[in-house]
C-alpha cells in the first residue's frame, strides 16, 4: 500500500521519530528503525505532528480539524476538535 508522508519530527532525546502517514502516526525506535507503535485514534488524514521542546509530549494534527496530544508513553491524553 503506497502512503504519503505529511510531516515527522523527532521527540526531545531523538530516540523516537514520529511520522504523520496517510490516516496514521507511526512512532520509530531511532536505534533500528523499528516501528514502536502505530497510534490509534486518528480517522482522518494526518497532515502535521509536532514535538513540545521538553520532549514530554507531541500533538497530531488531523484533516477534520482535530489536534490529538499525545504522551511519550504514547497515551492521548487530549483530543480538541
Amino acid at each position: 500500500m503506497e502512503q504519503c508522508i505529511y510531516d515527522f519530527t523527532s521527540n526531545g532525546d531523538g530516540t523516537q521519530l514520529i511520522v504523520a502517514a496517510g490516516s496514521r502516526v507511526l512512532v520509530y525506535d531511532t536505534s533500528d528503525g523499528t516501528v514502536i507503535e502505530p497510534l490509534k485514534g486518528h480517522k482522518d488524514t494526518v497532515y502535521c505532528v509536532c514535538s513540545a521542546n521538553d520532549g514530554k509530549r507531541f500533538a497530531s494534527d488531523l484533516a477534520d480539524k482535530t489536534v490529538i496530544i499525545w504522551t511519550t508513553k504514547l497515551e492521548g491524553i487530549l483530543k480538541y476538535s
